[in-house]
């Protein structure tokens, strides 16, 4: 991912195994005896391919040095107490009797619990802590993290051997049956399979992925959150998701060639009355050749390529597929503007998160102070900027 700027400012975090460290002695304070492991999952960055995961077609991700941990310990009966640092919160409750979970959080861990008893039985009650330096709603996939690393520890915790693709699609399961958000599996694959130094050229119509060299050449990618909350991103990630599943079923009508998304190409679009539909697949199509061309960036080591692929992905997000905003608009044409910054674009769900730039190392101190001005004097708001080291995917700590 090139290397990371000690000239940049960014939040104060900790190292892997120093998080992992923390939470362990959290858990062994708090419960009065310490924990038998700790499972971890890390946050992900996606370089291009958004909004493509749930109708197949290609992303291009990798893990980055933000963690979710999880220790866990087996008690003696069937109850469960997981406390989350984070959150501030605590759940009680008992296998196999009914628990309404009062938040977010809790439904994600209730949630993995349900999901994960139903392919496997979890043998005992447990207790659990839960911490990480993912930052939420920032666009770097916390709750993907979060869910990831509670399977794989719910996986360690009950000797089940599930095997990891179908460890995160339980998690995906989780979002669909718990938080009502149809959601592919970018963030989830991301957080499991991701390899140190390599990006995953991803493709959701096998589910299988290949590694290529992060490497930038004299470029590091620098996030900047609008620190918008993303009020409208599930419901309108829903409706995405409903708009594009009812083109496909047009256009499987008007060409029976047509039997699945990436049969789609960009002179079908045509063929689609309804106007946002025909802006949606244009999103899709184009999209997935994009991330085809990335690829081929990287291969040839050519950022500038790279940068402009990245632009014209956001401004397809943001035209085509309408999931952006204004704070997210004038954080992409701010930092176009620096002349230090090949390309960026809108990175996630949408309606607020982060964008993703790729900035010239030399530069990157620079091009944070630019933004960080602008940003302010135009919103008020203090974004915040980090540039991210790509890492491996989830394990586990034993003790």
């Amino acid at each position: 991912m090139g290397r990371s700027s000690n000239t940049i400012e960014s939040i104060k975090t900790l190292g892997l195994e120093a998080l992992v460290s923390k939470n362990k002695e959290t858990f062994t304070k708090h419960f009065a005896f310490a924990p038998v492991f700790t499972a971890y999952a890390p946050g992900r960055i996606n370089i291009i391919g958004e909004h493509t995961d749930y109708n197949q077609g290609l992303s291009m991700p990798c893990a980055i040095n933000r963690w979710v941990t999880v220790s866990m310990s087996a008690n003696k009966s069937k109850h469960v107490t997981v406390k989350s640092i984070d959150f501030a919160g605590e759940m009680n409750f008992v296998l196999g009797q009914p628990y309404g979970p009062k938040n977010s959080w809790e439904k994600y861990i209730y949630g993995c619990i349900l999901l994960f008893s139903g392919a496997k039985p979890i043998p005992s009650g447990f207790q659990a802590v839960i911490s990480g330096n993912v930052p939420i709603g920032s666009g770097v996939s916390s709750s993907a993290a979060l869910e990831v690393a509670f399977m794989n520890a719910l996986n360690h915790f009950s000797k089940a051997g599930i095997d990891d693709l179908s460890l995160i699609k339980l998690c995906q399961q989780v979002e669909h049956q718990y938080l009502g958000v149809k959601s592919g599996l970018l963030d989830q694959y991301a957080s499991q399979f991701s390899v140190a130094g390599k990006v995953m050229l991803l493709d959701f119509q096998n589910l299988a992925h290949r590694y290529i060299s992060a490497d930038t050449d004299g470029y590091v990618w620098v996030l900047c959150d609008t620190k918008v909350k993303r009020s409208l991103a599930g419901s309108k990630y829903s409706e995405r998701v409903e708009e594009t599943q009812s083109a496909l079923s047009t256009l499987k009508e008007k060409d029976k060639n047509i039997k699945g998304f990436r049969d789609i190409k960009e002179n079908h679009i045509a063929l689609l009355e309804n106007p946002d539909q025909q802006k949606r697949i244009k999103h899709y199509v184009t999209e997935n050749k994009r991330t085809e061309d990335a690829l081929n960036a990287f291969e040839r080591n050519d950022m500038k390529a790279l940068g402009e692929l990245l632009t014209a992905s956001h401004y397809s997000l943001k035209d085509d597929y309408e999931v952006s905003c204004n704070e997210l608009d004038f954080l992409v044409k701010e930092a176009l503007a620096t002349g230090y910054c090949a390309g960026g674009r809108m990175m996630g769900g949408g309606f607020g998160g982060c964008i993703i730039n790729l900035v010239r190392e030399t530069d990157a101190n620079a091009f944070s102070q630019q933004i960080q001005q602008a940003y302010k004097q135009k919103f008020n708001i203090e974004t915040e900027i980090n540039i991210y080291q790509s890492v491996n995917g989830a394990g586990i700590y034993t003790y």
